[in-house]
């Protein structure tokens, strides 16, 4: 039928051509991280054997968690970083792992033997996972000692 529309036209010459130019390709869209609002976490122990969960969470979670049987899919190391651009980094990098569906991650943040025995970055950590960071926390705990010990946290991030 098509053929039959089109008999006895001829095509059109290259000056009465009307040439339509691509339109330039779209920048990238944006992604923008949407820190989930904080919640109020539930602090089972403290100190450098730190563990913490969110509402709803049992504590059978968190000691699988604290005792290494779930194994982190990702790990961020803070070492040698300023407390800002650890926090920066922290922050992208759990939003990341949300986005990815991570499960676990592992967070090395030192003991603070370097910094006159005051756990700057550690301390830092823990504060913004229990506080404006607290929204992407399942549970949190200290790292096994093959992991890093006081020295590293685990999280289990929501998803």
């Amino acid at each position: 039928m098509f053929i039959d529309a089109i008999a006895g036209t001829t095509p059109m010459h290259g000056a009465n051509r009307v040439r339509i130019e691509p339109k330039p390709a779209a920048a990238a869209p944006v992604v923008r991280d949407v820190v989930p609002s904080p919640i109020a976490l539930t602090i089972d122990e403290g100190g450098a054997q730190i563990a913490a969960r969110a509402p709803g969470v049992n504590r059978a979670q968190v000691a699988e968690l604290r005792r290494g049987r779930v194994r982190p899919e990702a790990e961020l190391d803070l070492h040698g970083m300023t407390v800002d651009a650890a926090d920066t980094a922290l922050k992208r990098f759990l939003a990341e792992s949300a986005r990815a569906r991570r499960r676990c991650v592992l967070v090395i943040h030192g003991r603070g033997l370097h910094s006159d025995g005051v756990a700057v970055l550690r301390e830092s950590v823990i504060g913004s996972l229990m506080g404006s960071l607290s929204g992407y926390v399942h549970c949190l705990s200290a790292a096994a000692p093959a992991d890093g010990g006081s020295g590293a946290t685990y999280v289990m991030v929501r998803g």
